[in-house]
């Protein structure tokens, strides 16, 4: 597959004028300023799609608070940075961004955070291993980010959403039911927000409704334990960020009138629903721009194809790899995010897979690549 280089809209980037341009208005960015990056924790930016005075949009981030980490809105887009301290020994920390992209997240708002996302690896150095997240399909390292669970929740910029947030609780007015998942092999709790109603509920999962003053838990006859006991931390969970202002009911049952009452109703239960079939098939290409245009070539998925002088992507099923070998060219290292994701459409790859860009030399600091050969 070929496809020549003034087609890709990257022609003319990648020159050192160009680093030091991007480097500039990465430190430009008010939220880029000092200490990003420079001690462990998590950091949360929420891309926002506002509008000027005459009407057209502008696009920029802002802190996004801290005591909703781990709340994400199926309209917005998130960039997220973790910094850890290199496990291999000596004070030197590790960065990892992630681009966390919402089911209903407009593509505008997808594009401003793969930008800020790159913005944020500049100031960086270069030197993070970057990872882009979609909705309910993440991998398990931007899930280790949020060991209390992630919770799913409608709406988002532009849908108002923030108004709600000047309450000084987020669900002191409002009632949310949530359905607990957890994903296959994984550990992390996922709290998808649902309708208000009966109808949302299904015998194979727990559910959680926030009622403000009350928790209530709710069991589906078939559900694992893992989701039985993930639902009551979450419970805990919540209650413990009210300062313990709220009572937990856990495992209602068919005669508890105020839960059923707030669902509309008692009405007939749903059945379970089944998981995902996610590919398992693996794929893998070099990408160079050699001779002025940006080729594409199927290799075998096999450690020696890994090729110094290019960029390898493997389509490993649920997750694709960026692989950038030592010897890439500067627009190929800088621009690796984006022409994966041209080819990954252009390859028919689902928009649910995570994609995870890795330099050479930094393998081992993702597990997900790791097991792929």
């Amino acid at each position: 597959m070929d496809l020549p280089i003034e087609e890709t809209n990257l022609a003319g980037i990648g020159s050192d004028a160009d680093k030091a341009a991007r480097e500039a208005a990465a430190r430009m960015e008010f939220h880029w300023q000092e200490g990003v990056g420079s001690s462990v924790g998590v950091q949360i930016w929420r891309v926002e799609n506002r509008r000027t005075e005459d009407g057209n949009p502008d696009f920029g981030i802002a802190d996004w608070p801290r005591k909703h980490y781990g709340r994400f809105h199926r309209g917005d887009s998130y960039i997220v940075l973790s910094t850890t301290v290199d496990p291999s020994g000596g004070d030197k920390l590790l960065n990892d961004i992630y681009f966390w992209i919402g089911s209903v997240s407009s593509q505008d708002e997808y594009g401003v955070a793969a930008y800020k996302a790159a913005e944020l690896d500049d100031l960086l150095g270069g030197d993070p291993l970057q990872h882009r997240e979609v909705e309910g399909h993440e991998s398990k390292g931007f899930a280790s980010c949020f060991p209390k669970g992630m919770a799913y929740l409608e709406g988002g910029i532009d849908s108002g959403f923030r108004e709600v947030e000047t309450n000084e609780d987020l669900h002191a007015h409002i009632c949310r039911l949530y359905r607990i998942y957890k994903q296959p092999g994984g550990k992390t709790p996922r709290c998808f927000e649902v309708p208000l109603a009966c109808s949302s509920l299904n015998v194979g999962d727990a559910f959680l409704l926030d009622a403000g003053s009350k928790i209530y838990t709710w069991f589906g006859s078939a559900v694992s334990p893992f989701e039985r006991n993930k639902s009551a931390t979450v419970a805990h969970n919540l209650r413990e960020d009210r300062l313990g202002d709220c009572e937990c009911v856990l495992g209602v049952d068919d005669d508890d009138e105020v839960f059923w009452e707030i669902l509309g109703g008692k009405g007939e239960i749903g059945p379970a629903i089944a998981d995902d079939a996610s590919s398992t098939e693996k794929v893998m290409y070099h990408l160079s721009d050699e001779d002025g245009g940006v080729k594409v070539k199927k290799v075998p998925v096999s450690k020696d194809s890994l090729v110094s002088e290019d960029v390898c992507i493997i389509d490993a099923g649920d997750n694709a790899f960026v692989w950038v070998g030592k010897g890439s060219t500067k627009l190929e290292k800088q621009h690796a995010m984006t022409m994966t994701d041209k080819y990954l459409k252009a390859l028919g790859r689902n928009v649910s897979t995570c994609v995870h860009r890795v330099l050479e030399g930094q393998e081992r600091r993702c597990t997900p690549f790791l097991a792929v050969f």
